[in-house]
């Protein structure tokens, strides 16, 4: 019944990830699931503005493309300051033709690890080809098929007003920060000097 819903391109999972807003919510002791998730689709609804539709829609994105990105990006960033230079990689990656390699993905495909008794396990070197997922964007160009979190306002704004860059790679440095690269050959300094870390 959400119109935003609706512009799932064909072949998209139908599922309502992505879009259940992450907020603090108060709820009745009896509400129901679907009354749950009512309540953050029209929070959905509410914070994502008629100005910012109105950009993605400038910037070639529908809905569901800012979306899903979006919770690339979500997953991704640790340090706040980062999200929009990391939304500034995957938007320069996909403009070049270049896969995304995004490690939430294979991640995501993944699921549950029932050997690490949770979900989101860090990613092995043989995983990223081994995971074989339309999810897996190592193997796959493009977006995946549909969102991998309910991503909040801040990573949908990076998505939309991304760091001015021309960043390719970025390597996890530890306490949560990354390394940015404009080259290849960059990104392997970069491994080697935070690789131990």
């Amino acid at each position: 019944d959400y119109e935003f819903l609706r512009d799932r391109p064909p072949g998209s999972p139908v599922s309502v990830e992505g879009f259940l807003f992450p907020d603090t919510y108060q709820l009745p002791l009896e509400t129901t699931p679907r009354r749950v998730i009512d309540i953050m689709l029209r929070d959905w609804d509410q914070r994502i503005s008629p100005e910012l539709r109105e950009k993605a829609s400038e910037q070639g994105f529908s809905l569901y493309e800012l979306v899903n990105l979006a919770s690339i990006v979500e997953r991704e960033a640790v340090l706040a300051e980062e999200r929009p230079l990391i939304a500034s990689v995957y938007l320069n990656r996909l403009q070049a033709g270049m896969y995304l390699q995004a490690d939430p993905t294979v991640q995501y495909a993944k699921g549950y690890d029932q050997e690490a008794d949770h979900w989101w396990s860090p990613v092995t070197q043989e995983e990223y080809s081994s995971v074989d997922s339309p999810y897996n964007t190592y193997l796959n160009p493009g977006l995946p098929p549909g969102p991998i979190c309910n991503p909040g306002l801040a990573s949908i704004r990076a998505v939309l007003e991304p760091a001015d860059t021309e960043y390719l790679f970025f390597y996890h440095m530890g306490h949560g920060a990354h390394a940015f690269a404009v080259t290849y050959e960059e990104h392997l300094r970069n491994q080697e000097l935070y690789g131990g870390k």
